[in-house]
């Protein structure tokens, strides 16, 4: 049975429940209890503490919406910018240039290399014929 083909230019699925699948900014969520902890024999009014949670999560959120609401489609912009050069330069660029570098190389690999054997295999093989003369006896007595 055949696979169904994908079409590359749609754009995967938007899931609005689950908004960071690869949990990339994990290290930036500051619920209240990363913030504040009483010690014992430190306790504020039970009211406060309850009004201070609740202040600090309506301030973060409402903060938060109303600067990706000012920002994040701005900010979305210029990072696509961003991406799209990246892709670009490495795509046009960097690419070909590291392509046109190992086949350049590849050249010089092989002419060092024959200079190497050239060079040292027969210092290599004096040596392992001089030594392989050695024999080595032991004498039980």
């Amino acid at each position: 049975m055949a696979e169904p083909e994908s079409n590359l230019s749609e754009p995967m699925a938007l899931d609005m429940e689950h908004r960071d699948p690869n949990n990339l900014n994990e290290h930036v969520r500051v619920l209240f209890e990363d913030a504040f902890g009483e010690p014992e024999g430190s306790h504020s009014l039970p009211g406060v503490w309850g009004m201070s949670y609740k202040t600090f999560g309506g301030v973060k959120d409402c903060c938060y919406i109303v600067l990706s609401v000012l920002c994040g489609c701005p900010l979305a912009f210029c990072w696509a910018l961003d991406f799209a050069c990246i892709h670009c330069c490495h795509i046009w660029c960097i690419g070909p240039c590291i392509k046109m570098w190992n086949m350049n190389f590849s050249c010089l690999k092989l002419f060092w290399s024959s200079c190497i054997h050239c060079l040292c295999d027969p210092c290599c093989e004096a040596c392992g014929l001089f030594l392989s003369l050695i024999r080595v006896q032991n004498k039980n007595g």
